[in-house]
């Protein structure tokens, strides 16, 4: 009896720590967001104009955040695209400007936490840009083409809060560029010349503060609903760079909307899902 009674005392204990184990794994989740914007939004490019052009911008980004590591839980990596349209008028509105774009955004930060419920990111990321214009009246170079890479500093805050018992979050993103290479021809070279004949003097640019200069920002509160959180906010962007004796100027105010959720991913031969997590293709 008591042989029967220890060996189920050991089972139970063995049991328990087993569980306690568990209980302590740490699971790293994957925090996505998808953001619609609508931008009102200003642009000069001499290029094609040397008047200012406005108009408004649809803008769609998914984004991600993920730590490195789950024994590590002080440096996370974060991963952006972004892609644009809008069209945009002449002060007299007698002229018309198409715009399209898309950008890369991958970044690594370094968690601080001050107070309770603060979360403050701090590092810096690399982007990859590339962007058309096009004014049709423009007979002789009706196209204008951005292309660009950046090394950013970059900092990011969540601060969480109740209201009307609900958790809710406010983020606080803002980049801006320090280093960087652009492509800006001069006025009047066209593209037959750069790209056929390989005419590129003076079209690409090294570019730090002293000629290139911007802000990307946003804000947002997100709050949890029965089955979904959504996200609402403003966002600002504005870029200023020159090259070839010309200014370019860009000013996007946004009006933000979007989901978030938190997901766990599994992939490849050393991360595959658990048995008991079934695909559709099973």
């Amino acid at each position: 009896m008591r042989k029967t009674l220890l060996l189920i005392l050991i089972l139970l204990y063995f049991t328990t720590i087993h569980s306690q184990s568990k209980m302590d794994d740490v699971y790293i989740l994957t925090n996505k967001q998808n953001t619609l914007g609508l931008s009102s939004t200003n642009i000069t490019d001499p290029y094609l104009s040397p008047i200012q052009y406005s108009g408004l911008n649809l803008q769609f980004d998914t984004e991600n955040y993920r730590f490195l590591k789950a024994d590590n839980l002080n440096l996370s990596r974060q991963n952006k695209l972004s892609i644009n349209g809008g069209l945009a008028l002449n002060p007299a509105s007698t002229s018309m400007m198409m715009m399209t774009g898309i950008n890369y955004i991958y970044g690594l930060h370094y968690h601080l936490r001050p107070i309770n419920n603060l979360t403050i990111m701090a590092g810096g990321s690399w982007d990859a840009d590339i962007a058309l214009k096009y004014v049709a009246r423009n007979s002789n170079n009706p196209v204008s083409t951005d292309i660009s890479t950046n090394l950013n500093i970059s900092g990011i805050a969540f601060y969480k809060f109740n209201i009307l018992r609900r958790n809710a979050l406010v983020q606080l993103s803002v980049q801006s560029p320090l280093l960087g290479y652009m492509f800006v021809p001069r006025i009047g070279s066209s593209y037959y010349e750069l790209f056929l004949l390989g005419n590129m003097d003076d079209a690409f640019h090294f570019s730090s503060l002293h000629n290139k200069r911007g802000i990307d920002s946003k804000l947002i509160i997100q709050f949890p609903f029965k089955r979904s959180k959504w996200h609402i906010g403003i966002g600002y962007k504005e870029i200023k760079y020159s090259a070839n004796e010309t200014v370019y100027k860009n000013e996007n105010f946004s009006f933000l909307i979007g989901t978030s959720l938190d997901m766990i991913t599994f992939a490849g031969r050393k991360n595959k899902a658990p048995i008991n997590f079934k695909n559709i293709y099973e």
